[in-house]
């Protein structure tokens, strides 16, 4: 089955499609396989969408098309399966879906090829029904089960921004100028010159028409934003509901010192998103930190590949090491997190070919255990190498010194919120239908 970690963006303006093109290239992290906008012009819904990146497969020449609304979409698989039939947008002639995450129980309600097929049809019929679009995503909301943060548009001229209940995924709404912008991460809407006015909030419906915003909001259980936004998915320069990335992992790297220090002469980080935990490592030993990875230019990152393959020639090419750094050093390798072990185990044999002393993996993250069904691409508990080893059974595999993690609670205490999903760590599923684990693994492998 389909399951997706994306990214969206939605803009009402004038420029509009240009600036959701630019939008989806500054959250080209969050999905490498896929891109798609949708916008109406004279009247109609249209969609354009392509596999790749988003200059890839979408020609720029759209942003050419005079529309004062839009929506797009960033996406990656986790089935080891790439096809436009799986790119988002989705849409009919009357509504567009862009749709971050994992709708959970989405198969009980008929033979969908997506969540997000279901989500489209699902709203769909209840507007065909006589329901608003408001009602219709209420009922909606009332018989998912899982994250969705989502854009539709209506061919009406509409945006409604959608958050699900447990804030599984982020959302946020800002201005450019006078006109008004969606996405993912803030840090987009930042970087193209915008102000952002806020996090949609967990449960909330946004309905935004020209410059006229309505806010609906739906009663919600404990609040599990996901921990891995924090820790590896969104930009370091993001925040997430009033918390920065940043401070975030900067944090992590100092709490994971303090609970699990390592004798070395230097730090070295993991490109790229590690760098902010490396740094705070560095600061609380005292330990001086060396760019010792190199990331190439063109790499992808090999934790979002589709398959095993994929992602063993991405990590062949996407490292180099500094030689003169390394050489007859203890190293301790800093990391956000290690899901398969392919990325982790190479790197400390190149740093070791290089003439390293020692190398010691410190991870800012608790070990990931149990497969994730919000949205975030390790559906197997066979492909978890932390699932079925110990700790010294890990560094034994991958050739070091010594690895350590952080606990959940450190890692809590680290990101500053208790309002946080962890199952990938704990097996504990924020999730109203609590399938066992075994059902929930069949379903998603098909």
């Amino acid at each position: 089955m389909i399951k997706e970690h994306c990214g969206v963006f939605g803009f009402i303006g004038n420029n509009s499609i240009k600036y959701t093109y630019e939008g989806l290239k500054l959250l080209q992290h969050r999905g490498q396989e896929s891109a798609g906008i949708s916008y109406i012009n004279a009247n109609d819904l249209i969609t354009q969408k392509g596999l790749g990146l988003v200059e890839e497969a979408l020609d720029e020449n759209i942003t050419l098309n005079d529309s004062k609304i839009s929506i797009g979409h960033v996406r990656y698989s986790t089935t080891g399966k790439t096809s436009l039939k799986e790119a988002q947008p989705l849409s009919n002639e009357k509504i567009s879906i862009a749709f971050n995450g994992t709708i959970t129980n989405y198969f009980e309600f008929g033979k969908y090829s997506t969540d997000t097929e279901f989500i489209l049809d699902f709203i769909d019929k209840d507007i065909k029904e006589g329901k608003s679009i408001v009602s219709a995503i209420k009922h909606f909301m009332d018989i998912a089960d899982g994250a969705y943060s989502m854009l539709i548009m209506t061919k009406e001229g509409e945006i409604l921004a959608v958050r699900d209940p447990k804030g599984f995924r982020p959302l946020v709404m800002g201005k450019i100028g006078q006109n008004l912008v969606f996405s993912s991460e803030d840090s987009a809407i930042k970087q193209l010159g915008g102000k952002v006015i806020r996090d949609i909030k967990p449960g909330e419906i946004i309905r935004a028409k020209n410059s006229e915003i309505v806010s609906e909001r739906i009663e919600n259980s404990r609040v599990s934003t996901c921990a891995f936004e924090y820790i590896y998915f969104s930009r370091a320069d993001s925040t997430i509901d009033n918390i920065s990335v940043y401070e975030a992992r900067i944090k992590l790297g100092e709490v994971l010192y303090d609970k699990h220090p390592a004798n070395a002469d230097i730090v070295v980080p993991v490109p790229d998103s590690s760098r902010p935990i490396a740094i705070g490592f560095s600061r609380k030993g005292k330990i001086p930190l060396e760019e010792a990875l190199i990331r190439t230019i063109a790499s992808k990152r090999s934790f979002i590949m589709p398959t095993n393959d994929k992602r063993n020639e991405v990590i062949e090419e996407k490292f180099g090491v500094v030689e003169n750094a390394v050489r007859d050093k203890r190293i301790v390798l800093i990391d956000d997190s290690i899901v398969r072990g392919n990325t982790m185990k190479r790197i400390v044999s190149f740093i070791r070919n290089a003439g390293a002393k020692e190398v010691h993996i410190r991870i800012g993250s608790p070990p990931i255990k149990f497969p994730c069904y919000m949205g975030i691409d390790f559906p197997s508990r066979k492909e978890l190498i932390a699932s079925s080893k110990s700790e010294n059974d890990i560094a034994q595999y991958m050739g070091a010194n010594s690895i350590e993690y952080l606990t959940v609670d450190e890692m809590i205490k680290a990101i500053g919120r208790e309002t946080l999903c962890t199952a990938c760590f704990s097996g504990i599923y924020p999730l109203r239908n609590r399938y066992p684990i075994d059902k929930l693994e069949s379903i998603f492998n098909g």
